[in-house]
C-alpha cells in the first residue's frame, strides 16, 4: 500500500461514522423522481426531470472474468457488459467509500449489498447519502457502429436549452441559431452535439437499435466492490416506462476498462498530456446541461466536478 495512501486512510479512519437512517428502496426511487437536469427545459422554461416516468429494478453487476472484459450486469436471466463513461478513478474517492464501509460493517451493512439508501453522520464533515450505484440502460440507433444523431435528436423533442440572454432554444432542431454565449457574442449556427460525436464507432457490423447499460452515478462504489473487494455489488437499474425512453445521458457509453487512477481531481494537472476523460454528447456549450442536480431530491450523493456556467 503507497504511503500516502495508508496516512490518508488512517487520518479519516479516526473519524466517527454515525448511521442515521435507512431510506427503504420504495422511498429512495420515489425521491429520484425529484432530480432535475441542470439546463435542460420545456417550453415553458421550467426544469425537466429526467426519472419522472422512469421504473427502478436492483440489479447485480459482476467482476470482469477475464482481461480486456467489462464487468456485466445481470436483468432477470441475462447478463449484458456494463459501459460508463467515467474513465478516471480518483483514490481519495475510494478512501472515502472504504472507511465508511468499514463503519457501515458494525452494523451488518456493507456498501457492496445496500438494497436501500442510507444517511449517515461524519463527525466535524457533515450529513451525507450513500445509495447503490444508479445504471440507465440506453437504447441507440446504430449505423454501421455510429450513432445515428439524426434519429438520436428525435429523443430530444420538446426540449429546450437557455443561452446567456435567457432564450429558449429547441435541441431537437440540432442546429441553434443565434445562440448566446454571454450578453453580446452569439454562434450564428451551433451544432448541439460534439464535434467528436461523429467518430466514435461501436463496430461497423451494427446496424440497429443497441442496448447500452451506463453507470450514471457510483464509479467509484463499483470500483470498490469489483477490483478491492473482488465482490459483486448491488445496483439500481432505469429504465424508461410504457416505452417512453429515457433523455440520454450527457456523455458517450465507453468500455469499462482500462481506467486511469489517480490520487485526486488536482493530481490531473501533475500529468499535462493526460487525455483520456469523458466525451460529451452535446458541445463544449451545452455539455453541462445534461448533467443532473440532485439537490430537489434531498440527497447528497455527488457534485459537478467544474465550474463550466449553465444557463
Amino acid at each position: 500500500m503507497p504511503l500516502h495512501f495508508y496516512i490518508l486512510k488512517q487520518s479519516m479512519a479516526g473519524r466517527l461514522i454515525e448511521l442515521k437512517r435507512i431510506i427503504p428502496f420504495d422511498e429512495l426511487t420515489e425521491v429520484f423522481k425529484r432530480i432535475e437536469f441542470r439546463g435542460l427545459y420545456n417550453k415553458d422554461g421550467e426544469k425537466i426531470k429526467p426519472y419522472k416516468k422512469a421504473q427502478f429494478s436492483l440489479v447485480k453487476v459482476y467482476p470482469a472474468k477475464e482481461l480486456g472484459h467489462s464487468p456485466t450486469i445481470k436483468t432477470g436471466s441475462v447478463y449484458a457488459p456494463l459501459f460508463s463513461p467515467q474513465p478516471t478513478i480518483y483514490l481519495n474517492q475510494l478512501n472515502i467509500i472504504s472507511t465508511v464501509d468499514e463503519a457501515l460493517a458494525k452494523d451488518n451493512k456493507r456498501v457492496h449489498k445496500l438494497q436501500y439508501g442510507i444517511e449517515y453522520d461524519w463527525k466535524d464533515r457533515g450529513t451525507f447519502h450513500m445509495i447503490p450505484p444508479i445504471i440507465e440502460k440506453h437504447s441507440y440507433e446504430l449505423n454501421k457502429g455510429f450513432i445515428d444523431l439524426n434519429k438520436l435528436k428525435k429523443l430530444f423533442n420538446n426540449f429546450y436549452v437557455k443561452d446567456a440572454n435567457d432564450n429558449l432554444h429547441h435541441i431537437a432542431d440540432r442546429y441553434l441559431k443565434d445562440f448566446y454565449i454571454d450578453e453580446v457574442s452569439a454562434i450564428k449556427h451551433l451544432d448541439i452535439f460534439h464535434s467528436n460525436t461523429p467518430l466514435i464507432n461501436y463496430g461497423l457490423q451494427y446496424n440497429k437499435k443497441q442496448d447500452f447499460y451506463i453507470v450514471c452515478d457510483g464509479m467509484h462504489r463499483i470500483d470498490y466492490a469489483l477490483e478491492h473487494l473482488n465482490e459483486p455489488i448491488t445496483a439500481i437499474l432505469v429504465e424508461g416506462k410504457n416505452a417512453s425512453p429515457l433523455i440520454p445521458y450527457y456523455a458517450f457509453p465507453m468500455p469499462f476498462y482500462p481506467t486511469t487512477r489517480l490520487s485526486s481531481k488536482q493530481s490531473e494537472k501533475m500529468y499535462p498530456r493526460l487525455e483520456r476523460d469523458k466525451i460529451h454528447l452535446f458541445s463544449d456549450f451545452l455539455k453541462k446541461t445534461l448533467h443532473y442536480d440532485w439537490a430537489p431530491a434531498g440527497l447528497i450523493v455527488s457534485k459537478l466536478r467544474s465550474n463550466a456556467e449553465i444557463f
